[in-house]
């Protein structure tokens, strides 16, 4: 793809991000006027809405992956200690999920009636598994994490964390006890001081 249709595409798909936020939804017209292209533009580049949607997804699920691997790192792990590094990390959960809430809403309602949706779902999720599956491992090599199953774990890791983007976490204030409580059970799920 050249450059001027990738910058094309990136602007469509930061356009689709907006309106989503602004509106709860989107049409080829919002987005063309958005970007100043045409609607024949926007069809270029997504054959159909679905489509378009699903781009605006996996970019907002990489940026989640980056997330979960900017604070599963063995070196925050050592540098804060587990509690710290849970009670920023779900601080920063929160306020993504809060800001990208209505389009990971939309992009849910059509997991069911769309296979490429589901397949950047599975296929996202198996790499944040993977991510905390490293992460476990290497805080059991440090002695700072419990052992255990750290396939188990990562997986453990992946339903409590999916749970983050429920409205009330993503309404969380530093500090109270709703933040307090789920950093707990966080970080019960992982201490050594857990037999």
């Amino acid at each position: 793809m050249s450059a001027k249709l990738t910058r094309t595409r990136t602007q469509l798909v930061a356009a689709i991000r907006m309106e989503i936020a602004a509106s709860g939804g989107f049409t080829a017209e919002l987005i063309a006027q958005r970007t100043n292209t045409s609607v024949a533009t926007f069809y270029n580049h997504f054959a159909t809405k679905d489509d378009a949607l699903i781009a605006a997804y996996a970019e907002v699920m990489q940026e989640l992956q980056q997330l979960v691997a900017h604070h599963c790192h063995i070196e925050k792990l050592l540098d804060l200690g587990l509690r710290k590094l849970v009670a920023d990390w779900l601080l920063d959960a929160s306020a993504f999920f809060a800001a990208n809430a209505v389009l990971f809403r939309l992009a849910q309602a059509t997991l069911e009636r769309s296979k490429p949706m589901r397949d950047l779902f599975r296929q996202h999720e198996e790499h944040i598994q993977k991510i905390y599956q490293r992460f476990i491992e290497l805080g059991q090599a440090a002695k700072l994490l419990r052992q255990g199953g750290s396939h188990a774990m990562a997986q453990v890791l992946v339903v409590i964390t999916e749970g983050w983007y429920h409205p009330l976490i993503q309404k969380v204030k530093s500090g109270s006890p709703l933040h307090q409580e789920m950093t707990a059970v966080v970080t019960r799920a992982l201490s050594v001081e857990i037999t």
